[in-house]
């Protein structure tokens, strides 16, 4: 059953912004993530880190291009996440450089488990989890 969710208004702009369940530390927080289909990665402000006291810069340091061509260090880790009733893990950075308003949903470890759609005429972006039964590869998650 897909998951639906409305864009929501940010300066004046409708966007795909959705609300995630992040586990840090045995503990689980709600986020807004906008869904970024160009995004290797979840990236998230490493304000948010350090307001719960989490040792981002413990991660794994990679460095990642962004819109207008140059590179923002990130700290990667494993975490869980959940999409509606679905958890699953992914690779989620930290950046002090993400020079945007919000924080990033992206690809990696994220579409190999749903099926999302936007639909920029009615302003809706829906997920769908992919059942097992139709999964024709395993999905192991690892740190590079």
């Amino acid at each position: 059953m897909p998951i639906t969710f409305r864009y929501k208004s940010f300066r004046g702009q409708p966007l795909p912004l959705i609300p995630v369940g992040i586990k840090i530390a045995e503990r689980w927080y709600p986020v807004e993530l906008y869904v970024d289909s160009g995004a290797a990665y979840t990236v998230l402000h490493a304000s948010m880190a350090e307001g719960i006291g989490f040792d981002y810069r413990a991660g794994q340091l990679v460095h990642l291009q962004v819109g207008d061509g140059g590179f923002i260090p990130v700290y990667l880790h494993l975490l869980d996440l959940q999409l509606g009733s679905e958890r699953f893990t992914a690779r989620v950075g930290f950046s002090e450089k993400l020079g945007i308003g919000f924080n990033l949903l992206g690809r990696a470890d994220v579409f190999e488990h749903f099926e999302i759609c936007f639909n920029e005429g009615k302003s809706i972006i829906s997920s769908e989890p992919y059942r097992e039964a139709h999964e024709t590869r395993s999905h192991r998650v690892t740190l590079y």
